[in-house]
């Protein structure tokens, strides 16, 4: 899940904050020490996968650093950022929308955090002029990824520019059609021990001053606490890990605590009429089952995350404390079966050895530690070489499928892929509750039919597709290799210009077939000395074919070859 950190840089970032204390800081550095604070989160809470870009912004914009995992790049681009002119907040935000689109395409849902004073600009860029002209057009801001845009607002809302100015920034999230929010410093209350007076009912006033706690409401300022507080609320809100416990089985074993990044979006469908209903993944992950992976295909999903094993934070055991008798107490916590307790007591029957020493016992922790357990290696190291993948339950009526993934040779991760809630959303496998084992099956009943496969194909041939550039010079290449070896691949000339043609058609891409004709009548002066006469008057014939608007235009012809005394 990709996240853009968006800094204003404008000179009013650049004014400076009394702080008590007779501390004085910037408006700027309190904004770095937000990033920073930022990175650290992500660093400490198992997100070192978050892709993160810094991007500066005035009346301008520049990207300080393209989307990394390095997070100490990005601490050290913003000691070295200056300060320009005006804030226009609509660039930057076209900018973003141009870089998500560029980067991660239409479905990757991304972060947005923007640190800024809430300046409202002036002229024809200032954010009221940019709100009225959004509202008149009734077109959102053009964020076609499903991104969720916050705002991390540092200022005091005693300040009356400053609360107005927040308004506006509402006002834009409202019509933008994003998820996101203002983060807003909270007030803070400072309390003070003064002197005073004790007075008795009759206004006599006594010889022994007393001190008396009086809480005197220090203003919403912003100070470093209330922006580290701040930033706990965004981090939290929008960075919160998605712990989950992964079951497989009835054996207490295989079960652990797993961490699901990046974590899964709640599913907002919406039924005939109209009534939207949002649901929740379990936090508990059940496997019902296991199928092979070339039977699954590609079928829809909603997402995908990595399923990672959850590192418990556990204490270390002190110098004088025996740490096998620990460890079988923190077992037994929950075992609950005689066999489970027996099962231990074996186990620790074995493994008892020479502990008198405190550095073979502080040894025997961080390999008891290593030797751990894990039903997600055993899971892992399963599916890989198997080559399947398991059906997971996510809540009710919703499942999902994990699998072995390899982005390289070398490593390979646990992918979980989340399908639309539903038992009946995978076509050719069926109803995913009726999915049962080969024991099963009557005596003599043999596995038919599954999953279903399509007798007969939809087509004839492979279809052509130019997704990039150089599909299309391939396909050109090739058609003007057969054309130089004229006569012989005289079939394989006009097949490949036909089959060219047919797909410029249906994409409408006619502007293909006049590039064409032009390509065989420059070819034409070019060919070789030795070529044969047949090759320049097929290919004449090819682009005077090409160049015919009735007939070139029509999806059931076909070009044919010229008769000549060469190819008869």
């Amino acid at each position: 899940m990709p996240t853009i950190l968006a800094i204003d840089v404008s000179l009013s970032m650049s004014r400076s904050v009394s702080i008590q204390g007779g501390d004085i800081i910037t408006y700027h550095q309190l904004a770095i020490q937000a990033i920073n604070q930022f990175l650290d989160h992500l660093l400490a809470n198992h997100s070192k996968l978050e892709f993160v870009s810094l991007i500066v912004y005035s009346s301008l914009y520049e990207v300080v650093v393209d989307f990394t995992r390095d997070y100490d790049v990005i601490r050290k681009a913003l000691t070295k950022l200056d300060h320009y002119d005006k804030t226009c907040l609509e660039n930057v935000l076209h900018a973003i929308n141009n870089i998500l689109l560029t980067n991660w395409g239409t479905q990757s849902h991304c972060q947005i955090l923007c640190f800024t004073d809430c300046g409202l600009g002036f002229g024809s860029t200032s954010l009221a002029n940019v709100i009225q002209r959004v509202m008149s057009t009734k077109q959102p801001l053009p964020f076609i990824p499903p991104s969720k845009l916050n705002f991390i607002c540092l200022g005091s809302t005693l300040d009356a520019q400053f609360f107005e100015a927040t308004k506006m920034y509402q006002k834009l999230l409202d019509i933008s059609g994003q998820k996101g929010q203002l983060f807003i410093p909270k007030a803070l209350e400072n309390v003070e021990f003064v002197k005073i007076k004790k007075e008795d009912k009759y206004g006599a006033s006594s010889k022994d001053d007393e001190i008396v706690k009086v809480e005197i409401p220090i203003g919403p300022g912003l100070t470093r606490q209330s922006v580290r507080e701040m930033m706990e609320r965004v981090c939290e809100t929008n960075y919160r890990q998605f712990d989950a416990i992964l079951n497989c089985g009835s054996y207490f074993k295989l079960e652990c605590p797993v961490l699901i990044w990046p974590p899964p979006l709640p599913y907002t469908s919406t039924d005939a009429f109209g009534m939207e209903s949002t649901r929740h993944i379990s936090r508990k992950i059940e496997v019902c089952g296991f199928i092979s992976i070339s039977d699954i295909g590609s079928p829809m999903s909603v997402s995908r995350h990595l399923l990672m094993p959850k590192m418990e934070e556990k204490v270390a055991a002190g110098k004088n404390e025996k740490i096998l008798r620990g460890a079988g107490r923190q077992a037994g916590e929950y075992l609950t079966t005689d066999y489970e307790r027996l099962e231990m007591e074996i186990k620790n029957f074995y493994a008892k050895g020479d502990t008198n020493s405190d550095d073979e016992g502080s040894s025997q922790v961080a390999v008891n530690e290593s030797m751990k357990e894990s039903i997600c290696v055993l899971l892992h190291g399963a599916l890989k070489i198997e080559n399947m993948a398991a059906l997971v339950l996510l809540g009710d009526n919703w499942y999902g499928f994990v699998y072995s993934y390899a982005d390289s040779k070398k490593k390979s991760n646990m992918v979980l892929t989340i399908l639309p809630p539903g038992a009946d959303v995978v076509p050719w496998l069926g109803d995913l509750r009726h999915l049962g084992t080969v024991d099963d099956l009557l005596p003599g009943e043999t596995i038919t039919g599954f999953p279903v496969k399509p007798d007969k194909r939809s087509y004839s041939q492979n279809c052509v597709v130019w997704i990039k550039q150089s599909g299309l010079q391939s396909d050109i290449q090739k058609v003007l290799r057969h054309a130089k070896k004229l006569p012989e691949k005289i079939q394989h000339f006009y097949k490949e210009l036909n089959r060219i043609r047919r797909a410029a058609l249906s994409l409408g891409f006619v502007e293909l077939l006049e590039g064409l004709a032009c390509i065989f009548e420059r070819e034409i002066p070019t060919l070789p000395p030795n070529a044969s006469p047949d090759c320049a008057l097929q290919l004449k014939h090819a682009a005077m074919e090409l160049k015919k608007f009735n007939l070139s235009r029509d999806m059931k012809h076909s070009i044919v070859p010229y008769p000549t005394k060469y190819n008869q």
